[in-house]
Parts: C-alpha cells; structure tokens; sequence
C-alpha cells in the first residue's frame, strides 16, 4: 500500500510538472528574471480588484442604461397623460396604450432597482471572490511547506540508511526504499510548487495585476471563533433583504400587480389577457415563497457548517501534535534500529495527512465566514 502511494506520488508530480512547465514556460520561477516580488494584504487585493476588475465597469454602466430607460419610460407616459388632458375627446385610450403609460415606466423602474441591487450584489462577490482566491494561495502555500518537510523527513531517513548500511546495521533494501521515498516526495513538492503558481496566477488574474506577478502575502488564515458575533436571526432577516433572487421575485410580483390593474381596465375575467396576468401573479408569488424557504435554509447550514468546523479544527489540531510527535518518535526509534523503515515511514504520512486536513477545515472555516461577512449563501 505504501509503495502505490510513493509510486503514486512519484507519477503525478511528474505529470503535473511537465504540463505546468508547458504552460509557463521554465522562467516563470521567482527570481530568474521575472517581475519583482509584490507584497499585498488580503485588504490590498481586494482594494486592487475593485479597481481593476471590468465587472465592475460593467455593472456600472448597466446601471446607466437603465437608468436612461427608466427616464425614457417616464416621458412617454407622461406624453400620453398631457394628450389625453389635452383632447379628452378625441384621445382613445386602448390597452397597448395603458401599458405605455402604467406598466412600462414601472417594468423599467423595476430593471433600474434590479440593475442596482445587481451592482451591489455583484461587488459583493467579487470581494468573496477575492477572499477565496487569496486563500487558495495561503492553502497552496501551507500545502508546499506540508509537502517540503515530508521530503526533508524522507531524507533524513535516507541519510540513516545509508549510514547504517555502511557499517552493516540495516540492508540495501532500506536504502532502495528510502531513495523511492525521497523521489516520491520530490514529485510531490514539484506538484505543490505548480499547485501555488497556478493559485497565484488566478489571484493575478482577479485582482488585475501581470499573471507572471510573484506575491507575497502578509494576511495569513485566521481561526477567529465566531462565538456571539453572528446572530442568526439578524443574519437570515439581512439575507432575505440582500437576496436578489427575493428581491427580483418580488418586484416581478409587483410589475405583474401593475399589469394585472391595467389589464383589468380593458378586459373582464375570462379573457386570455386577464387570466394569464392573474397567473403571472401567482407564480411570482409562488417564486418570493420559494426564495425566502431557500436562502433561510442555506443560512442555516452555514451557521451549523460554522461551528462545526470549529470543533473540528480543535480536534485536527490535537491530531497534527500527535501525529508529529508520533513521527519524531518512530524516527529515533528507526535510528536507534527499533522500529522498521515501513514504521517510519507510516508515520510520516500520518502526519501529513492530519497537517492537509487541518489545512483544508481552515480554508473552509475561513471561506463560511466570508459568507457570513458579504451575506452571501448558496443554496
């Protein structure tokens, strides 16, 4: 079993570092004539994003737009009221008429909220975003380092077997194994290394710097524990508020209200227009219902999600102490010719494995409070 792991590791890191190589191409590496270092905080980025970012332009002038439209929908109706003021006897009024002067204005009013609520919803994500792409360099980061120190554990049994072989205290076979095992862990730090460029070249990428930009990160993870900061009500009842699903559904509830009124001034129940108004207006309540049942529950989830993660991060902790305790442990034994090589070497990916699980609950510890920070859930 140990051997397909090592072997295992040995195949993907080659793989890995032969496609990564084709992608950037040799002089990606720090400090061979590329860009210079730039140090940011995770405060920093996420100021860069919003400057840099073109969704944000983007958002901004769909605002625009409908802002103009709205302006253009209020003037048209307010043409048809000035002309029906001023010939009351020849002014006909029809349906397509009503909806000029009634629905339409309030169809682009209800764009124009949605095209702002939009804006801020999305600039929103966008920090999310950044968060998330930061922290994939910070787990990308800590994933090297997991991976650096196993090959230095890995070498320095090495360097115990070639020494005991030497003087006839443990067999070739403990060398051969050994030398697999640093080659292994070899591989597996090339896979980190291309693992934390191609996060960087994303949180490049996002926040609008050069994508070749080495980085250095000064915001490092925190396990601040939520305790009584987050009230859950207060965070539901901001949710439904910031939800643009229930937002969208709801002014649809109202445009369809409006045009429900305007219908009912021209057509009497029974006719195609007037029912599938009626149902238009059912639906979009059916939706707001739906919406409000949806975000509650995601809310929910995360804050159960939250704290536990917390406990887990408690007992992954307790877990890496030991399991790096363990391996010190078993490779002075292994020194000192009371333990095995294999022993050693499970515990070495004991303590690996417990180090990439509490790496990844923080990560995820991390992301669920960003959640709570931007009010924003997925379902």
């Amino acid at each position: 079993m140990l051997r397909q792991i090592l072997t295992k590791k040995l195949f993907l890191g080659f793989l890995v570092s032969v496609l990564m190589l084709s992608a950037f191409g040799i002089n990606y590496a720090v400090g061979v004539d590329g860009p210079e270092v730039k140090t940011i905080s995770l405060e920093e980025a996420t100021e860069l994003a919003m400057q840099n970012n073109p969704d944000m332009e983007i958002e901004s002038l769909a605002v625009e737009k409908a802002q103009i439209e709205h302006d253009g929908a209020k003037a048209t109706a307010k043409t048809h009221e000035k002309k029906e003021k001023r010939d009351r006897e020849h002014y006909y009024l029809t349906y397509e008429v009503g909806l000029l002067r009634w629905f339409n204005p309030k169809a682009k009013e209800v764009a124009l909220v949605l095209a702002e609520k939009r804006q801020d919803v999305n600039e929103k994500k966008l920090k999310l975003d950044v968060e998330k792409a930061y922290y994939d360099v910070l787990k990308a980061e800590k994933g090297l380092e997991i991976e650096r120190a196993g090959l230095k554990y890995f070498q320095d049994q090495l360097k115990i077997a070639q020494t005991a072989f030497k003087v006839g205290t443990k067999a070739k076979l403990d060398v051969t194994t050994a030398e697999a095992a640093v080659a292994g862990y070899q591989a597996a730090v090339t896979r980190a290394e291309n693992t934390y460029r191609t996060s960087v070249l994303d949180l490049n990428r996002i926040i609008g710097l050069d994508l070749d930009t080495p980085l250095k990160l000064t915001s490092k993870f925190a396990v601040e524990k939520a305790g009584d900061s987050i009230n859950l009500q207060e965070t539901i009842t901001q949710a439904l508020e910031d939800n643009m699903g229930i937002l969208s559904a709801r002014k649809t509830l109202e445009l369809n209200q409006v045009k429900s009124d305007v219908t009912k001034k021209f057509y009497n129940q029974g006719v195609t227009v007037y029912e599938t108004a009626e149902i238009d207006k059912k639906s979009a309540e059916a939706s707001v219902r739906k919406e409000e049942v949806d975000t509650t529950a995601s809310v929910r989830k995360s804050y159960l999600t939250l704290f536990s993660l917390e406990k887990m991060i408690d007992w992954q902790t307790k877990e890496v102490e030991k399991a790096r305790e363990n391996a010190r442990v078993f490779m002075l034994k292994y020194e000192a010719g009371l333990a095995t090589a294999l022993d050693a070497r499970n515990a070495a990916i004991d303590l690996e494995t417990a180090e990439q699980n509490l790496t990844n609950t923080i990560y995820d510890y991390n992301l669920t409070k960003s959640q709570f920070k931007y009010q924003l859930f997925t379902p």
